[in-house]
């Protein structure tokens, strides 16, 4: 009984939605609300960023509602730099409708996760 069996999910298992970062922890997002457009959920995902000094994106605000998400897949298809990828997390159930909104640093893999991720899916690694 208290072992625990994960089951084995395919590489194509729409789980829980992350954010990929950088390798040195920085964001890899850029701002561009492509994901945000293509959403067939209105409202679902929320982008607020601004442009510091240097003329980069810096991202103020991201937040997913996943009790609305519907997993299409469609964020993870159109993000030009493939920083928004799901997870193979299926256990997304919670007590309120408010603990389902996810925002920036719930979203955001570790440089070192990330790297992770796109080593196990066989994809280069993204320095600054």
């Amino acid at each position: 009984f208290p072992v625990t069996i994960l089951p084995e999910l395919s590489d194509r298992f729409h789980g829980r939605l992350s954010l990929l970062s950088k390798s040195d922890g920085t964001d890899l997002c850029i701002g561009c609300q492509a994901c945000a457009r293509v959403c067939p959920c209105d409202d679902l995902i929320q982008i607020e960023m601004h442009r510091d000094a240097d003329k980069k994106p810096v991202i103020d605000r991201f937040t997913i509602d996943l009790g609305r998400c519907i997993f299409c897949g469609n964020c993870t298809e159109v993000c030009p730099v493939d920083c928004i990828k799901f997870l193979p997390d299926f256990e997304l159930a919670d007590y309120s409708r408010e603990a389902l909104v996810l925002d920036k640093k719930d979203l955001t893999l570790s440089g070192e996760e990330s790297d992770q991720w796109r080593k196990q899916h066989g994809l280069a690694e993204t320095v600054a």
